[in-house]
């Protein structure tokens, strides 16, 4: 399918927009737990309202004008460190975990209680609108996204909703939206059962209120809580309070239910969302983004869009003259769209008379097919996280599979390290691998340089390992940083990845 680019713009507008009006909607009962009956904005709409899911995406934006399509979870980890100022749940985890030098998908998940919660697929807009019709690469970069602060429910979450939203492009029909959406998520995580439970509930015919109940038994979670019952609503004695941290699987169950039960009108979609309680500006949010696709800007109820603001009002970024923030919903738009032709790529036809064009990806399911890098299955991909870090290099990419414990050092106990060597070359390499600066107290087994055949994908195999084992005799400090040198026999350059571990004494992994 061609997406013509005027249609393209006005999806993209009703993507934010739509953002922008349930984030306003939701705002109010954020964070408690009870039913409600909104039916319109519930607060001073004059001014422009903060949203930390917009917030995120600003700072995403930059980061894909300046580093192009070769942006990764590497990449945005140092953009949020410079200009995210949020400290709260995941983001504060992720954050300190940087800054010790723990990197993503790892810094996303050690001692990470809020790792399954819902601070990653709050922002997916902006994978899905540069990625229009590609759920495949949309689900690509929503994975490298969440991964800097999540893991497991909360990588899936956002993985999930970014392909939904990314297939809204070309496909309306809500069914076939959420199963490609899910065709990227294992079967038997916590979203896919929470979204399962709420098609079941409304196949059966129960009421919305009765959905949200079983929903909530189903995969419960706590982020409600947080407030409570709002305003002195009587507690549930049937819905119970769930793990603290596991907050995706019924939060993006709502976001379901709204859309099942909203029946294609947005109005009720978002407002059943909101209804529906606990991260309420997030759901509706997210549901009226992805509605926005569906209909575009021009089909969006004007009473909505005229109650909320264009301006863009932040709150939880360290804002300098690098980071160019858009003033305007409308900008916004304007320079995502810009960008789409780099991340897309071959699919975008840029001399098309009256602005690009875009080809929708054949098959918009996962199907096992490749996916960008050629080299990688998407499965190959999501099951790196939490515990392989990925370096991608102009010759190979280099991926370090740490073991069950992580980066945490034990004295006297063996650490091993399972690296994997991809050309990304037609043509066999020799590389020579280093390990500097080697800590005096460590033995590591065969020394610390080795040699790696790589063959390649004409005829063979591009894939080569490598296990490294190290024992730390002893622990003189707390922290140690570990770098890797990579060359290509016959080659310049020399390529390094870094690696920190710590004193298991003072490192304790979230369970």
């Amino acid at each position: 399918m061609i997406i013509q680019f005027n249609d393209y713009k006005d999806k993209v507008l009703g993507c934010l927009y739509g953002k922008n009006i349930g984030g306003t909607l939701g705002a109010p009962f954020e964070c408690y737990r009870g039913v409600h009956d909104v039916n319109f904005y519930t607060q001073d709409t004059s001014k422009p309202i903060p949203n930390d899911d917009v917030d995120l995406q600003l700072v995403w934006l930059r980061a894909v004008e300046m580093e192009g399509k070769k942006l990764d979870a590497q990449v945005l980890a140092e953009y949020w460190s410079t200009y995210i100022s949020a400290s709260l749940a995941e983001y504060g985890t992720g954050k300190n975990n940087f800054r010790m030098g723990i990197r993503p998908p790892l810094s996303g998940h050690l001692r990470n209680r809020n790792r399954d919660s819902n601070g990653a697929w709050i922002r997916t807009e902006i994978w899905a609108c540069l990625a229009a019709g590609h759920p495949d690469v949309a689900a690509r970069f929503a994975l490298e996204d969440a991964m800097v602060d999540h893991s497991g429910e909360g990588v899936y979450s956002a993985v999930f909703l970014a392909a939904m939203q990314s297939a809204a492009f070309v496909e309306s029909d809500t069914m076939k939206l959420i199963e490609i959406g899910l065709s990227y998520i294992p079967e038997d995580c916590g979203i896919t059962k929470g979204v399962r439970t709420v098609i079941e509930c409304y196949g059966k015919g129960m009421d919305w209120k009765q959905a949200r109940k079983v929903l909530f038994r189903t995969v419960p979670g706590s982020f409600g809580m947080m407030g409570g019952y709002f305003e002195g609503q009587t507690p549930e004695e049937d819905v119970p309070v769930g793990e603290n941290g596991y907050d995706a699987p019924s939060n993006v169950g709502i976001i379901i239910l709204g859309l099942l039960y909203g029946e294609g009108d947005f109005a009720r979609s978002i407002c059943l969302a909101t209804d529906c309680g606990e991260d309420t500006d997030c759901t509706a949010g997210t549901l009226a983004a992805l509605l926005g696709i569906v209909l575009g800007k021009k089909k969006l109820p004007e009473k909505w869009v005229k109650g909320c603001s264009d301006e863009i009002s932040t709150w939880c970024l360290r804002i300098d003259a690098a980071l160019r923030l858009p003033k305007t919903v409308t900008e916004f738009a304007e320079r995502i769209i810009r960008q789409t032709p780099v991340m897309l790529n071959e699919y975008c036809d840029v001399t098309a008379k009256g602005g690009f064009t875009i080809e929708s990806a054949a098959k918009l399911h996962r199907n096992g097919d490749v996916v960008a890098p050629y080299w990688n299955t998407f499965e190959k991909l999501l099951g790196d996280v939490p515990r392989a870090t990925r370096d991608r290099f102009t010759l190979y990419d280099v991926v370090v599979e740490y073991d069950e414990n992580f980066v945490s050092l034990k004295e006297g106990k063996e650490k091993t390290l399972s690296l994997r060597f991809i050309n990304k070359l037609f043509d066999p390499q020799y590389l020579t691998v280093r390990f500097l600066d080697f800590p005096a107290e460590f033995v590591m087994e065969g020394g610390t340089e080795h040699c790696v055949g790589i063959e390649h994908l004409h005829g063979s195999f591009n894939e080569s390992r490598l296990e490294i084992r190290f024992t730390p005799q002893s622990l003189l400090r707390g922290r140690y940083d570990l770098v890797m040198e990579i060359r290509s026999e016959g080659r310049m350059t020399r390529n390094y990845v870094p690696m920190t571990f710590i004193n298991g004494n003072c490192l304790e992994i979230a369970k």
